[in-house]
């Protein structure tokens, strides 16, 4: 029997080595993601001063849903939010963090939610990739349709076995909030986030 073979990638298929390579060591394999272990309490993945600077007069509320103890998961859910009854503008700012195995699934999902969930009642006014944050970034700036009133800039952000969002909601007819402020805002809270993990 006779076996021919054609073509070259250049591989040894049986083994994976480059021929070429000194006593045919196999190429260096390329860095893996980053491994997330370590994350703060809810109300610590902002800094305080970013959030006097982009939602002062907040106060945080840690979710029911945060967790240290789950195996191959932790969740962080903190919302900033204007008190009731404090005269002061409408604010929300909502961080949605898990670290885990699904971070990846988990960004595709929130992506597109973020573009397509809620397009009845509102309009789309941007939505970027953000190229210097984390693995993958995406921004998608949303206004409610009439007679509604809010808008919301919302970011998502992958990088190793981390994945979170941040959502900074606010009125329309507050005086002093535009989209490119809100947009902002929301990627300095997601700065703050990805470096709060280690």
């Amino acid at each position: 029997m006779i076996i021919a073979a054609s073509g070259d990638d250049g591989k040894n298929t049986a083994s994976g080595k480059s021929p070429g390579a000194p006593g045919g060591a196999a190429k260096p394999s390329a860095p893996t993601a980053k491994a997330f272990t370590k994350v703060p309490e809810a109300c610590k993945l902002i800094k305080a001063s970013t959030i006097a600077r982009i939602a002062p007069g907040t106060e945080c509320k840690p979710s029911q849903f945060d967790n240290a103890t789950m195996a191959a998961m932790i969740t962080r859910m903190p919302s900033w939010r204007t008190p009731f009854g404090s005269g002061g503008m409408m604010l929300d700012l909502d961080v949605n963090l898990m670290v885990g195995p699904s971070a990846q699934g988990m960004y595709g999902m929130h992506k597109s939610s973020a573009l397509n969930a809620l397009k009845k009642v509102r309009t789309t006014t941007d939505s970027r990739s953000l190229s210097d944050l984390g693995e993958e970034a995406y921004v998608v700036h949303a206004v409610d349709k009439d007679p509604m009133s809010l808008a919301e800039a919302h970011v998502i952000v992958r990088a190793g076995n981390a994945e979170f969002t941040v959502g900074y909601t606010y009125r329309t007819s507050d005086s002093g909030k535009n989209q490119q402020q809100a947009e902002d805002a929301a990627i300095a809270a997601a700065r703050d986030v990805l470096g709060s993990l280690s």
